[in-house]
């Protein structure tokens, strides 16, 4: 993905510096509701992406500004209810999962504006479940999966590793989902002060 600087001019509430609405950081990542095929967020300068697969489901991703707060928001869920097939308690497999995630990395604040440079990967990976031990893992150059599995529930933690014209970098994020005997879907996402980071996978297994 190409990089892209983005900035607002911070709104009057902002401005006013009114203690309930003002973000202690410019950067935030979470998890939010979605209503067809979008992330339920109103940004400024949104850039709203999917990641499929039609056996499984979507997950919906949104990077963009809340100019009311003085925050860069990466923002992620999952559409509707994925289908990943009977949970797994014994054995292990493997998934062929594709990936997605967006970036906004070079944060800075002033007084009057915020800035930041947008950019994201996505990739294919294959990623080894062991229902015995409760271990998820897989990785390629852009994304690294530590995580566990219990039952039908994925959590953990990602690492993902982006390049793009201007930004480098790493960030570490949370991973939330499902995992059965046919499929997987999750979302992550992280940030730090000057970086936030969202996105998902989706997969089958043979």
């Amino acid at each position: 993905m190409k990089k892209n600087l983005i900035s607002a001019i911070l709104m009057a509430s902002f401005l006013a510096g009114c203690v309930g609405g003002v973000a202690q950081l410019p950067a935030t990542s979470r998890t939010a509701s979605v209503t067809g095929g979008f992330v339920d967020e109103t940004l400024s300068d949104e850039q709203n992406q999917t990641i499929s697969e039609v056996s499984v489901g979507t997950v919906a991703y949104v990077t963009g500004i809340d100019a009311d707060r003085g925050q860069m928001v990466a923002s992620v869920g999952i559409s509707g209810t994925p289908t990943v097939g009977a949970a797994r308690t014994t054995g292990s497999g493997t998934y062929s999962t594709t990936y997605s995630y967006g970036v906004i990395d070079g944060i800075t604040r002033t007084s009057s504006r915020i800035s930041g440079y947008r950019g994201g990967e996505s990739g294919t990976m294959t990623l080894f479940a062991d229902f015995d031990t409760g271990i998820l893992q897989g990785s390629s150059s852009e994304l690294t999966v530590d995580g566990g599995v219990a039952g039908s529930t994925v959590s953990g933690i990602v690492t993902a590793n982006y390049s793009y014209p201007g930004a480098s970098g790493s960030l570490s994020g949370t991973l939330n989902g499902q995992i059965g005997a046919t499929g997987i879907i999750a979302t992550f996402h992280g940030h730090d002060e000057n970086t936030v980071m969202a996105g998902g996978l989706v997969g089958t297994s043979p």
